[in-house]
């Protein structure tokens, strides 16, 4: 699986391939988060993504892993994160700040008539 900026390195280690008929009738966790930012990750082809809203057709995606899980008899355990790490909410904090100054900053480009410029500032703004 690949993380926004390549390879994750240590799933890459721990990884094991089986084809999908072996895991028939089992149960099998999930990690909620990095399963989430795998789908929030993927580069969009859409530069205004961040105008639009986000992300779209995050719940066909969800649903079709769920319909193959369904098809397998394969039940996933969604593990969620705990207590944040200390930090780690600053962190988040901090890099939502910038994305909204870099939305804000493509937002007056387009409002001063700069589309070609605001599409590519919104382009820049999704692609982290």
């Amino acid at each position: 699986m690949e993380a926004s900026n390549g390879p994750d390195v240590f799933l890459e280690r721990q990884r094991s391939i089986h084809e999908l008929e072996e895991l028939k009738d089992i149960a099998v966790a999930v990690d909620a988060t990095y399963y989430l930012q795998s789908i929030l990750n993927v580069k969009p082809n859409e530069p205004l993504l961040s105008a639009l809203g986000g992300v779209t057709g995050i719940v066909s995606r969800i649903e079709a892993d769920l319909d193959s899980w369904d098809e397998n008899n394969t039940t996933p355990f969604f593990i969620f994160d705990g207590v944040p790490i200390t930090g780690e909410d600053a962190v988040a904090s901090q890099r939502a700040r910038e994305a909204n100054i870099k939305t804000d900053l493509a937002w007056e480009l387009y409002f001063n008539g700069r589309a070609n410029e605001a599409v590519a500032a919104f382009g820049e703004n999704t692609s982290e």
